[in-house]
């Protein structure tokens, strides 16, 4: 059976892309174990990635898509994703593999990524979402050297940039929803995973450097709407009528708030647009998320750790 199938969504990556598959066969060679490494084309022309299994789409379907179309060729137990902007240690994989198989219950497991720009800064030891489902990067703009950065133990969710999953929670919970495209997805995953009983580990000796939003740009009309109308699928699909009830109002506060902050800091409405598209779609994704829906602890709440993340991605990622 093929231990790790390693798979990375490439949208006319070019040198990153190179870059990325140039460290990641080291971490896959250093599993002394079968896997596969799959690079997904999304409709960009790709033809020469080596000893890589070559998918080719016709078309661009997102980050999201594209994991969904490897995945549909992966014959691994467990699923490696790395970003085309990714860049692994050579031992990453292994520590991460490791961490998974020690605990039965491991849906995923997540690494310490870091700036690439900035390797003494954390870009995400994790995922966290909080009441008002708000879904940021655990630790993200904090010192390599903090503490809390080195301490191993459970989080909610891993951060697909870079992430082991185990295939059997993926089959059991449907896998990434493609209609998200980009964005918010490994949240939505997380989400999920956390309802059907899954834990996600945080592995802090599995390093990776992450240049971070490479394909759609930080602060991009395209990013910012995307994130928007995601946010609000990802609610609809996995909040609870006890959560929706209790913190609504507090929700449409802080979406409020960071709609009039962005049209005023970045002079841009995509983050309404986003949002707008995606309440025209609610009663749909509620009903799709119905037949798993159940309560979950989530975290208080968080707007100053979007705060946090966002003045490290202004910091450390490219615009």
């Amino acid at each position: 059976m093929t231990a790790v199938s390693a798979i990375v969504v490439d949208f006319r990556g070019g040198p990153l892309l190179q870059r990325c598959l140039a460290a990641l066969r080291p971490a896959l060679a250093r599993l002394a174990e079968p896997c596969e490494l799959i690079v997904v084309d999304n409709g960009g022309g790709l033809q020469d990635v080596g000893d890589a299994r070559l998918v080719s789409l016709p078309s661009n379907t997102g980050f999201a898509g594209g994991v969904a179309a490897g995945l549909a060729q992966a014959s691994g137990e467990w699923i490696a994703l790395v970003n085309n902007d990714a860049f692994l240690a050579p031992d990453c994989l292994a520590h991460l593999l490791a961490t998974g198989r020690g605990a039965p219950r491991a849906g995923s497991v997540a690494p310490q990524i870091r700036f690439d720009a900035r390797p003494d800064l954390v870009n995400s030891a994790g995922l966290e979402i909080d009441v008002l489902g708000i879904g940021t990067d655990r630790l993200a703009g904090r010192p390599v050297d903090d503490p809390e950065v080195s301490r191993s133990g459970p989080c909610f969710g891993a951060s697909a940039c870079v992430a082991l999953y185990r295939r059997a929670m993926l089959d059991a919970i449907g896998g990434f929803d493609p209609s998200f495209f980009a964005y918010q997805e490994d949240a939505d995953v997380a989400w999920r995973a956390r309802m059907a009983g899954w834990q996600c580990l945080y592995e802090p000796r599995a390093l990776a450097r992450h240049r971070g939003s490479a394909t759609a740009g930080e602060a991009s009309a395209a990013k910012y709407r995307l994130v928007g109308r995601n946010r609000v699928r990802m609610i609809a699909k996995n909040a609870s009528a006890a959560q929706l009830r209790r913190h609504a109002p507090a929700m449409l506060a802080y979406d409020l708030a960071y709609i009039g902050f962005v049209a005023v800091t970045d002079r841009s409405l995509a983050p309404l647009r986003g949002r707008l598209r995606g309440l025209s779609e609610w009663r749909r994704y509620r009903r799709a998320g119905a037949p798993t829906r159940s309560p979950v602890a989530l975290g208080r709440a968080g707007w100053r750790a979007a705060l946090r993340q966002r003045a490290a991605y202004r910091v450390a990622a490219p615009r």
